[in-house]
């Protein structure tokens, strides 16, 4: 009897071992799997960087003796610091010439037909821009550049203009409104819904809507005097700002007052959906949180012609 129970005994214990053997192969399975999921997890949402800068500064000039005619120059612009090297150098190159497109076309390097122009017409070249980081977080950089700039003379040829920049800080990539958005008919219709609803203007007609679809799509052929130039930056609170500016071409910016060919509207993430793009973008805003710091410029100059409080605001047109 003594030895039936003996027997029995040890078939429960190595019934028992059996048991725990394959619980303990079950758990190890489940470690290797979970652990696979977190290095595919990582792999697909790389970490992105939490502790960077993005430090303003300005590109100052006030009446050199380089040129002809008089500049005063107050160009602000964002410099990073912080993420991958290369990527580094790319972005910061491409938020300097952002912030000097105006002040390159028309002054640092003209074409020849704006050197024709300012022969006839220079006398002070002025150009204030203001650079505002809207957006910063592991993944992405998004920033809105304002300016006003004079082609000439400031009391004459005042032109205002509006651009913006988002970068990918993990490769570099700049994100334009086309890169990420289906640019149509029914996105410009909705576009132009929320730009009436914030300037309390007059919904826009069918025609007037065409118009704007191909100032969108760059397509309209008899746009002689401007340039089309569509933009988009996210706001802190993850908003979008979509926007298009018609950048005047030679004899254009001739204003004879402070003059703004500005569109833009506020939309939510949520009304976008219908028209994005397969795009890189969109993951890494779903899942961006704040990161980094912005840091002020320091010593930011006036503009002694276009800043707050410059004469030019005071004259009488």
């Amino acid at each position: 009897m003594d030895e039936r129970a003996d027997v029995q005994g040890k078939r429960e214990k190595r019934s028992r071992n059996r048991r725990i053997l394959a619980v303990g192969s079950a758990m190890l399975a489940a470690v290797c799997v979970v652990s696979i999921g977190i290095m595919i997890f990582r792999r697909i949402s790389p970490k992105g960087y939490w502790d960077y800068t993005v430090q303003k500064e300005q590109y100052f000039v006030e009446y050199s003796e380089e040129y002809d005619y008089g500049e005063v120059l107050t160009v602000e612009y964002p410099v990073l610091e912080g993420i991958g090297q290369e990527t580094q150098q790319k972005i910061n190159e491409r938020m300097y010439e952002t912030a000097m497109d105006r002040v390159n076309y028309w002054h640092l390097h003209p074409g020849q037909e704006v050197r024709s122009f300012q022969e006839e017409h220079f006398s002070i070249f002025c150009s204030d821009v203001t650079a505002d980081v809207t957006y910063h977080s592991q993944y992405l950089v998004s920033v809105d550049f304002y300016e006003l700039y004079s082609a000439g003379n400031p009391l004459w040829y005042t032109n205002i203009t509006e651009r913006a920049l988002t970068a990918d800080l993990l490769t570099g990539e700049i994100y334009g409104l086309s890169d990420i958005l289906e640019i149509n008919r029914d996105f410009v219709e909705l576009w132009g819904e929320r730009c009436s609803a914030e300037t309390g203007g007059e919904p826009w007609d069918e025609e007037s809507l065409d118009l704007l679809c191909s100032w969108f799509l760059q397509e309209d052929e008899e746009l002689e005097e401007y340039e089309s130039r569509p933009f988009f930056y996210v706001t802190e609170d993850g908003a979008f700002v979509v926007g298009l500016s018609l950048d005047p071409v030679l004899y254009a910016a001739i204003t004879y007052e402070p003059t703004a060919r500005i569109l833009s509207a506020v939309m939510k993430p949520e009304e976008l959906t219908p028209f994005k793009r397969e795009s890189r973008f969109w993951d890494r805003y779903e899942r961006s949180q704040t990161a980094g710091e912005v840091l002020p410029c320091e010593d930011k100059k006036e503009n002694i012609w276009l800043g707050e409080g410059a004469s030019i605001w005071d004259w009488e047109y």
